[in-house]
């Protein structure tokens, strides 16, 4: 609408006007889901939606210094929500859902992939983050690692050593966390992993599902930031 004022969705400005009941000269914060973040006002209510007058701008906001592109072996429908849900509000930048040889699904489609973003969007808001990542839901482990660019690598590993201090380079290279699928990545594809410089990281002596071994493994490769 102009550099001093913002126009909300429709669905945006329903939630404004109707679940937090604001009025004109309520204050209210919005992302772009591109890296911008805005202290606005409600100024107006233009075709039932809202339109802010921006009163701050906090470019970059709830980002971390560094990438986080998370590579998950493909579970079921329900885990990969779970972890869109709190993978976002860690940091995450990306998440690729790999079928792997112990996935015994298929990669996710465009309306599944349109309902994590849903869930994404929300998370985002949640934890007032200021980018959307991005998803997607490879078929081939080799595809979902070459497109990978160069960065710190790690791999969720019951036969790996704890993270050690320090461990992460220096600079803006993206940090790569990769978790199996329930039941485990198979011995070819742990060697694939290693192979490409991932590094493997215990986990602890637990078990763990593949959503909570995401949760941690993105714990422990952002604390350092």
């Amino acid at each position: 609408m102009g550099e001093d004022r913002l126009r909300l969705s429709l669905e945006e400005s329903h939630h404004l006007l109707h679940v937090f009941r604001a009025k004109e000269g309520t204050p209210f914060e919005a992302t772009d889901g591109r890296g911008g973040f805005f202290g606005c006002v409600l100024e107006a209510v233009e075709r039932r939606a809202a339109v802010g007058r921006i009163v701050e701008r906090r470019p970059g906001s709830g980002e971390l210094p560094r990438p986080m592109e998370l590579v998950v072996g493909l579970p079921e429908w329900r885990a990969a929500e779970q972890i869109v849900e709190h993978a976002v509000p860690l940091g995450a930048t990306s998440i690729d859902f790999v079928v792997c040889e112990r996935s015994g699904r298929d990669a996710l489609g465009p309306q599944r992939i349109a309902r994590l973003m849903r869930v994404a969007r929300a998370a985002l808001k949640q934890s007032r983050r200021s980018r959307l990542p991005e998803l997607t839901s490879s078929e081939r482990l080799t595809k979902a690692i070459g497109d990978l660019r160069p960065g710190d690598r790690y791999l969720a590993d019951p036969d790996g050593n704890p993270l050690t201090p320090g461990a992460a380079k220096q600079g803006q290279a993206p940090i790569q966390p990769a978790v199996g699928p329930p039941g485990g990545f198979s011995q070819e594809e742990r060697r694939f992993f290693l192979d490409r410089e991932f590094i493997p990281i215990s986990m602890g002596p637990s078990r763990l599902t593949t959503e909570t071994a995401c949760l941690a493994l993105l714990s422990l490769v952002r604390n350092p930031l």
